[in-house]
């Protein structure tokens, strides 16, 4: 009986020294998360992450033009109202299709500008500004949302807290600098331009001239922009520039992943988070008709969306009718298209429409056999991670380079936005559903994409918890990078001297060279001018002698 109760106890306390490892020991703590962007997709991450640290017990509260229901008391939020109609006339929200006939150059400026008075808005906007001035409101950490708001980590400061960054897009020139991420024009892309890591001569040219462009456009454009806002809201004596603040960042985090955009070196305090706002389904969320149609699809279903930000509904008429046409053409596969109109014109009876559609419970369902995508990077993810091959068509930012990499990756196909018939629609959907080739590659993408050593909620949950600890300290995580200016960190300083040091034996040779050839010289001269008078005299006395014949 004895030996059973130590038994018993054993076990007990064998199990509580599992559960205490499992449990999270760090203390609650109120953080403050900026997410001003008006992009939904924006969000979507923030959503899964506020949910993830408020069942860990932290208290936080969000800044946002969104508000959603959560399920736990410990989330506030504060939504920045008449944000959308403020940025309205920069264009930032405009039909894509119309935003395609504008030049990169104002497209540029209109960014710039547009997200400095979307800084300016937010900060100036009466919730937060409440919230700046209640001289009890304290936090310990800042996470804030990438969106071209450097200004916002003035709220950082304010606080006196660290500041966490993420970013939706893989890591750029803005998030770059930040950490001191290097980067390297021969094999880092810029998105806009479509290139892959393994660009040839020309492509490197153009991409270095543009990541030349983009450094200056960065510190003689966007940042004095950013301080503007920063110094009208964060003004005080002995006040630190908006660079240091920008340096001084503790983390970031970067939504990216080798499978979907290209492998890139990383400082300490920069992480790859990509597949972090993928959630774990309980629920098809499915109404009853749909989950009866999709699963009668027989043949299977090909699922049609471009994204939370471009409606299908704006497309033009030529784009919409081939894609009309080419579903009407395939009877015996179900169309689901996220279509925000209530009537889509010449809708076939095999196409399914709807404003909003669950596309991560849609994409894991096995009788989806094809995702048509715009390329966008969550959209990307979610599709690679459940297996599914995509036909894209590639309208802004980096989508040209994700739907690259998934035709080189054998998964996809691409269409070109400017040349789209409907037989053109129709072969490529034939292919993809036919040949098995594409299913495979999609299989290994996705093999690939879930192996990673910790799920990427566990990794950022994980890092934020190391920041928040008081004892840890991230400078030894910091890049030597951040404590050089510009020319240092580029080596311009070190090449100067290395052309000075080369070029100075070579001007002394050259001078030595000079000072032999004129003394050379001036000797010849001198010879010259000997023998010249030499036959001058010659001449004088053979003059005499005529004259004293005469």
């Amino acid at each position: 009986m004895v030996v059973g109760s130590r038994s018993l106890v054993t076990c007990v306390a064998l199990a509580v020294i599992v559960l205490t490892g499992t449990l999270d020991t760090s203390d609650a703590a109120k953080i403050l998360a900026v997410f001003p962007s008006i992009s939904k997709t924006n969000y979507i991450f923030g959503q899964v992450l506020f949910e993830a640290l408020a069942a860990r017990g932290h208290n936080l509260t969000i800044v946002s033009p969104f508000e959603i229901q959560y399920a736990y008391e410990n989330i506030r939020q504060l939504r920045i109202t008449g944000l959308f109609s403020h940025i309205e006339d920069y264009g930032l929200h405009a039909n894509v299709f119309t935003k395609r006939d504008k030049s990169s150059f104002y497209g540029n400026t209109n960014l710039i500008y547009g997200t400095a008075a979307m800084a300016d808005y937010t900060l100036g906007h009466p919730k937060l500004q409440e919230l700046l001035k209640n001289p009890n409101e304290t936090f310990d950490l800042v996470i804030l949302d990438q969106v071209l708001c450097e200004s916002l980590l003035g709220l950082a400061y304010h606080y006196g807290v660290p500041a966490i960054v993420y970013s939706a897009a893989a890591s750029n020139k803005y998030t770059n600098e930040m950490v001191g991420n290097p980067h390297n024009p021969a094999y880092n892309p810029i998105p806009s331009l479509g290139y892959s890591d393994r660009m040839h001569l020309v492509q490197r040219v153009w991409n270095t001239f543009v990541s030349i462009c983009e450094q200056f456009n960065y510190r003689y454009l966007y940042l004095p922009s950013q301080e503007a806002v920063y110094q009208r809201y964060f003004s005080r004596r002995n006040q630190p520039p908006l660079l240091d603040l920008i340096h001084n960042v503790s983390l970031v985090m970067v939504n990216s992943h080798p499978v979907i955009n290209f492998a890139r070196p990383f400082v300490p305090n920069m992480i790859e988070i990509g597949g972090a706002h993928i959630r774990q389904l309980e629920d098809t969320g499915f109404s009853q008709d749909v989950i009866n149609w999709v699963e009668k699809a027989r043949n299977g279903v090909v699922y049609f969306s471009m994204g939370t930000n471009i409606r299908s509904a704006d497309f033009p008429d030529s784009l919409r009718e081939a894609f009309v046409g080419a579903f009407s053409k395939l009877s015996q596969v179900l169309i689901i298209w996220k279509w925000e109109n209530a009537t889509l014109p010449n809708q076939s009876d095999n196409v399914i429409i709807g404003p909003w559609m669950p596309q991560q419970q849609l994409l894991a369902h096995p009788n989806v056999r094809l995702h048509i995508t715009h390329g966008g990077l969550l959209s990307m993810m979610e599709t690679v991670h459940y297996g599914k091959p995509i036909l894209g068509l590639p309208l802004v930012g980096d989508q040209e380079i994700l739907v690259n990499r998934a035709v080189e990756a054998g998964y996809g196909i691409k269409l070109d936005y400017q040349n789209i018939t409907e037989e053109g629609v129709l072969v490529a959907i034939n292919q993809i559903l036919n040949e098995p080739d594409f299913r495979n590659a999609a299989m290994k993408a996705s093999r690939q994409f879930r192996e990673q050593p910790l799920e990427p909620m566990h990794k950022v949950l994980y890092y934020v918890d190391y920041v928040l600890k008081k004892d840890s300290g991230i400078d030894y995580m910091r890049s030597g990078a951040l404590y050089l200016s510009f020319w240092p960190r580029h080596v311009v300083d070190v090449a100067t001297i290395l052309v000075l040091i080369t070029m100075i034996p070579v001007g002394l040779f050259a001078t030595l060279i000079q000072i032999i050839l004129r003394k050379t010289h001036q000797r010849k001269l001198k010879n010259v001018s000997g023998v010249g008078k030499t036959v001058a005299n010659g001449k004088s006395l053979v003059k005499d002698v005529k004259k004293k014949r005469n």
